[in-house]
């Protein structure tokens, strides 16, 4: 079962809803990440309030201390 995420428009400030893509991709970030393990999903949102488009770039979290999975 997927997680949903909480984000904000960095525009307005509306908050919205998002959801990793597949069980692989749970972490997301506004800035494409520069160092991840695999492949990184880039998903544009548009604000629902001021239709300024978001990017979030899904990606599998990096294996590290206390890493669980």
């Amino acid at each position: 079962m997927w997680r949903v995420r909480i984000f904000s428009c960095p525009e307005c400030g509306n908050a919205y809803e998002a959801y990793p893509p597949d069980d692989n991709h749970t972490t997301a970030s506004l800035e494409e990440p520069k160092e991840v393990e695999g492949s990184v999903i880039k998903i544009v949102h548009d604000c629902e309030k001021c239709k300024h488009p978001i990017t979030l770039y899904w990606y599998k979290p990096k294996k590290g201390k206390g890493f669980i999975g």
